[in-house]
């Protein structure tokens, strides 16, 4: 029983042959770069969008991310015995703080294929997800737990090598022994801003196959340029770490700038957030954003 879902076997050129000869996952592979966006056009367009609960600014960034892997699929791979292929799907993860008796623990939940639901499903799904994990009743939050307290860190390390060869280089499920199929999918994206963090880089993760992270900060005031003027707006840091592996500077140039516009102008692009997502921009797209740090 295959463990993924995959298209065909990708071309290889040069540099990327090179790179994936290059460095082992993720050691260290990681590629850092940020914006500090205004929220003001975001959380306006979150407050009228028509759904039975507000989306938060994670499922908003969430569904912008997702239509950049659309719109710029080299950045959509997963990393197989040194060759890349294509995903078959868009998939997202998303990191949840939980409190357990041993402590406050990181945990989360896979949004599948995220193109093909609106924000409000979305928002929906993710809200259901979360009530489920703080609740204790995810099996498979537990499944892993149960596995994870009966080992010592030094067996766990090999379990873990065991588990990412079986998964990714051999493409074999696990569901049979309690480990979730392909749990982080396309990218991760974690709001440490509701831990009062305003901006950080978060590393890229030895245990999945995950080649783009994104972090997103909490609001606080920052100097914006509007009509020629410097004035004060509430501001969010957006971090994005890339596994340098799967993809060179260009196709994260060109995600970001694609992410910024329709996070400035969210209004603009209403299309991205209806089910399924649009790929298209209007045709200003080229224009610079009008409003930026």
């Amino acid at each position: 029983m295959k463990h993924l879902n995959l298209g065909a076997r990708q071309p290889l050129t040069t540099y990327r042959k090179i790179a994936i000869a290059s460095w082992r996952h993720p050691r260290d592979p990681s590629t850092y770069s940020w914006y500090d966006l205004p929220v003001g056009e975001a959380e306006a367009f979150l407050k009228t969008y028509p759904a039975e609960s507000r989306p938060s600014m994670t499922v908003f960034i969430a569904k912008i991310v997702a239509n950049c892997l659309e719109e710029h699929p080299e950045l959509n791979h997963l990393l197989r015995a040194r060759n890349l292929y294509r995903r078959a799907r868009t998939d997202l993860f998303i990191t949840t703080l939980l409190n357990t008796p041993k402590g406050r623990d990181l945990s989360g939940f896979v949004l599948r294929d995220v193109p093909a639901q609106s924000l409000g499903e979305v928002a929906r799904i993710a809200e259901e997800a979360v009530g489920v994990l703080r609740r204790g009743e995810d099996d498979e939050t537990r499944r892993i737990d149960a596995i994870t307290a009966k080992m010592p860190v030094w067996l766990l390390r090999w379990v873990i090598d065991l588990q990412d060869f079986a998964h990714y280089t051999l493409n074999v499920s696990l569901r049979q022994f309690g480990i979730p199929d392909d749990r982080f999918g396309s990218a991760i994206i974690s709001n440490f801003g509701v831990l009062g963090i305003e901006n950080a880089l978060i590393p890229l993760s030895p245990y999945c196959r995950c080649p783009l992270i994104i972090g997103i900060g909490r609001p606080r005031p920052m100097p914006v340029v509007r009509g020629g003027e410097v004035v004060a707006a509430e501001c969010i840091t957006i971090s994005f770490t890339f596994d340098h592996r799967y993809a060179d500077g260009i196709h994260g140039g060109l995600m970001m700038r694609r992410f910024q516009k329709i996070f400035l102008k969210p209004s603009r692009y209403a299309a991205v957030f209806d089910a399924p997502s649009s790929s298209a921009l209007p045709a200003d797209e080229d224009e610079p954003p009008r409003e930026i740090k």
